[in-house]
């Protein structure tokens, strides 16, 4: 059923047809909500999962598709509680500077090497194939992310180290920040 969805899921994020009218965005609430809807794995998994920065409805609005933006943030958080170890924690803030909306998902878990960096967007593209199908990976979560970074004209940074963890760094351009009303 999982890689049906993550089928599903990649279509729905390389479909320019559904390029729909852009609807406002509140990443804070939507970020918050895709975290607590992982506290249940988390603690199954005793990884202490938080969430730190802007408060939902406040300045961290953008103009995208809430849905696609919802399963990008779920595949990012997916696979930091997949791949963290000692210590097990998985931190994701949400922060607004004057420039852009930036939410990072940081574990501390087993890291990546350097060289399979480039390539962790691809599609099916695995770092240790015995390792993804033991945490039920599919292959397709980074590239689903992908396609929807790129389809809201934003950036995908990902940092890692073997052993030290991995931090994603997805920044949302000043053209997709929406200026609140305070």
């Amino acid at each position: 059923a999982h890689s049906v969805n993550q089928l599903l899921a990649m279509a729905r994020a390389e479909d320019q047809e559904s390029a729909l009218r852009p609807l406002p965005v509140d990443l804070a609430h939507l970020t918050q909500d895709v975290v607590r809807d992982f506290v249940p794995k988390a603690m199954e998994k005793r990884i202490d999962l938080g969430y730190e920065g802007a408060d939902p409805g406040g300045s961290a609005m953008l103009t995208g598709q809430p849905v696609l933006i919802g399963e990008l943030l779920r595949n990012l958080v997916d696979n930091a509680l997949k791949y963290a170890e000692g210590p097990p924690r998985v931190e994701v803030t949400c922060a607004r500077s004057a420039e852009h909306a930036v939410v990072r998902v940081t574990d501390h878990g087993l890291g990546i090497a350097r060289e399979h960096l480039p390539r962790l967007t691809e599609r099916f593209y695995r770092v240790d194939r015995g390792r993804s199908r033991d945490a039920g990976g599919t292959g397709l979560g980074l590239a689903i992310v992908k396609h929807v970074v790129q389809r809201h004209g934003a950036e995908l940074d990902i940092q890692s180290e073997p052993g030290k963890g991995s931090r994603f760094r997805l920044v949302f351009p000043a053209a997709r920040v929406r200026v609140s009303a305070e």
